[in-house]
């Protein structure tokens, strides 16, 4: 290297005046056609140092490259000789990092307090949920993900929240999905219970689908529809088995809804899209539909159940981190087995601002019939404040003033603990 510096350096020296005369003869051009001349012996002296220069360059830089290849062979061959047995070993797509899964666990505690002294979880602070995700790559473009949830709160042993296996992109824009998987149905059915806005779900989408989560095991097709500009459309296709049982009265004196209680085959289907009105302002629409056996202690275990819901989110990004939210949602329960086929309604409109990236506010106002008697209703007007200390851990208080059968007015107040440990990757609000 120390010589192939010093010939590159005696090149230099010796072109450099050449150059600088050149430069100055062209500067000058105008004002200086002064000619300089050399002696023939000098010239020739001169051309032949180069030359011997450029062939000594040329010998230092062919034996350096030379010694280069044959150290990247050499550590090449290591390489492959210390990571050979792993490759055997590792995952489908060949290295040992691919191997191993991205595991997390995520905690959440709440603390409740309520005036109406029938809610027996009144006054207590309990470990509501610890969640293990294991999520991973087992060939190339299919992805395995398991969520294993535990709940000391209902003393239930370790189960299976979800587990899938992804296929994507069987063709432009088409991706498959096998296993147990929270449906898609509505906005936010999707997400944990981590992810969500709020502390509990809106009273519409616990009466009428789900307390927390509408869960089937089956398969569903998510396709990309070809749009044009800045407009998004997806569909959403699924067959389940399973679901959730429901039961209208699972507090004392206390009037609950069953959700969507399907316990056999059912089928859902949703088309949505995004719209960017501009760069700092998205609108999305949605339409979700399930329908499928239902069990009610009513009637026939052999009745349909038929879900409709419509959705609208509207999102604005502002300056700082700020970022305003207004989303709403209308649901139908019908029950297609009732001579009259008896129809349960319920809504609720929520808005939320990111002061900035750690602290946000929010409001929800939900209104929901009882599919078991659409002659009875409740309400309620909830108030969330979340402080964000990182991507993992985070704070919420929420204070819900309602209206139920059997108390005329009630207040709640929620204080809800998240934080996890790990690359847990699943959807996100």
């Amino acid at each position: 290297m120390k010589q192939i510096l010093l010939a590159l350096s005696c090149l230099f020296a010796l072109a450099l005046p050449a150059w600088c005369q050149d430069a100055t003869d062209n500067n000058s051009s105008e004002q200086n056609t002064e000619t300089v001349t050399v002696s023939k012996q000098a010239f020739d002296a001169l051309t032949a140092r180069v030359a011997e220069l450029e062939k000594h360059l040329k010998a230092l830089l062919d034996n350096g490259a030379a010694v280069v290849s044959q150290q990247d062979e050499a550590k090449t061959s290591e390489t492959e000789a210390k990571t050979e047995p792993d490759n055997q070993s590792g995952a489908a797509s060949g290295g040992k990092a691919l191997a191993l899964p991205d595991i997390s666990f995520i905690l959440q505690t709440k603390g409740f307090t309520s005036s109406d002294k029938r809610d027996p979880d009144r006054n207590t602070t309990r470990l509501t949920e610890g969640e293990l995700g294991i999520q991973g790559w087992v060939y190339p473009n299919v992805k395995a993900d398991a969520f294993i949830s535990m709940s000391p709160k209902e003393d239930s042993p370790a189960q299976l929240e979800e587990g899938y296996v992804s296929y994507f992109g069987l063709a432009k824009g088409l991706n498959f999905y096998v296993g147990k998987k929270y449906v898609p149905f509505g906005r936010t059915n999707q997400l944990h219970s981590h992810s969500w806005p709020w502390v509990n779900r809106p009273l519409a989408f616990r009466n009428l689908v789900s307390e927390e989560n509408l869960t089937g095991e089956g398969m569903q097709l998510s396709y990309l529809l070809p749009t044009h500009n800045n407009l998004f459309a997806q569909l959403d296709l699924g067959t389940w088995a399973g679901g959730e049982g429901g039961e209208s009265s699972s507090l004392p004196d206390m009037v609950v809804g069953q959700g969507a209680a399907f316990n056999g085959v059912f089928n859902t289907a949703r088309l949505w899209t995004g719209y960017s009105v501009t760069p700092d302002n998205e609108l999305e629409f949605g339409y979700s539909y399930a329908e499928g056996n239902s069990e009610d202690s009513s009637v026939p275990t052999d009745g349909r159940t038929r879900l409709t819901g419509l959705d609208l989110n509207y999102r604005h990004y502002g300056d700082h981190d700020t970022k305003f939210t207004l989303r709403g949602e209308q649901f139908w329960r019908q029950e297609m087995h009732t001579p009259n086929q008896a129809t349960a309604s319920g809504y609720y409109v929520e808005g939320s601002y990111w002061l900035n990236k750690y602290n946000s506010i929010g409001s929800v106002y939900s209104w929901s019939q009882f599919p078991q008697s659409t002659d009875l209703h409740e309400s309620a007007l909830s108030l969330t404040y979340t402080h964000q200390f990182s991507e993992q851990y985070y704070l919420r208080l929420q204070g819900n003033h309602g209206w139920r059968p059997g108390a005329d007015e009630y207040n709640e107040l929620w204080l809800m603990w998240v934080c996890g440990i790990g690359p847990h990757t699943h959807n996100l609000e």
